[in-house]
């Protein structure tokens, strides 16, 4: 029988942080937004895996509805109140499944606290990007600092997408991307490229690692391997970046089997 315990706020230093919460059963699952997004975008994740445990969806500082403070955010700093909110609520050893700037966070909360985390599930993450990211980054953070910022954010989203996507779901996201403040993307975007190493926490991630590809340009997963020897790659059919909204089937049912066979690796 599901328990949901649906959404709850926790106060961190008087920042409000907001989650949900449904399920009973070990491994707890942790999910965890993308940039501009939030805990809604994981309905059929939450669905599906609270029958058999406990799940619970946070949103990052400055996202959704946890408050959103005139501060740098860091990706250091993000997993740092995800790995307090699940002391708060005593979620013991979860794994930790981020979608984009999520799989960031949590690659980083197990790289941290490796004891702290049972195994790690990232979706469609930039990871080790070819080309000159740093630079198209400057220009992004640019526009958002500008008087036109959420139009530059929403002109970036629409590349998210592919031709086999839902028309009425992309508009939504479109919709959602655009509530989230620009202090806070333009500063995690920042932040990642000046203050995080994806390379130097891989090497550190000593737990179990999934990354669900969609076959976009983000990730370098062969370098990535080198890396983190042990990381178990899986791709989606049919679907941009929001893959856990677009094929939620093909998702959860390779996150059922690295719950089923892959954590001891």
């Amino acid at each position: 029988m599901v328990q949901t315990v649906g959404v709850a706020r926790l106060v961190r230093d008087a920042v409000g942080l907001s989650y949900e919460e449904a399920g009973q059963g070990s491994p707890p699952l942790v999910f965890v937004h993308g940039l501009a997004c939030h805990r809604g975008f994981w309905p059929e994740q939450v669905k599906h895996f609270s029958g058999q445990h406990r799940v619970v969806a946070v949103d990052l500082r400055g996202h959704g509805g946890s408050d959103a403070p005139e501060q740098r955010y860091t990706i250091q700093a993000l997993a740092d109140d995800v790995r307090w909110m699940c002391t708060q609520l005593g979620v013991q050893r979860p794994v930790v499944v981020g979608h984009s700037l999520g799989g960031l966070v949590a690659l980083e909360v197990a790289a941290a606290q490796p004891g702290q985390v049972r195994a790690v599930a990232m979706v469609d993450s930039v990871l080790l990007p070819s080309g000159d990211r740093a630079g198209f980054v400057r220009e992004l953070v640019t526009a958002l600092r500008s008087a036109e910022g959420h139009r530059a954010l929403r002109e970036y989203y629409t590349t998210f997408f592919g031709p086999d996507d839902d028309r009425a779901r992309m508009a939504w996201i479109l919709g959602e991307v655009e509530g989230t403040p620009t202090h806070v993307t333009s500063s995690i975007l920042e932040e990642s490229i000046t203050s995080w190493d994806d390379a130097e926490a891989l090497a550190r991630c000593q737990v179990p690692l999934l990354y669900l590809d969609a076959s976009t340009p983000n990730a370098d997963l062969a370098r990535a391997a080198t890396l983190r020897p042990q990381l178990v790659v899986g791709r989606t059919i049919g679907s941009g970046h929001f893959s856990p909204c677009e094929v939620p089937q093909q998702i959860n049912a390779m996150l059922a089997r690295f719950l089923a066979v892959g954590l001891e690796r």
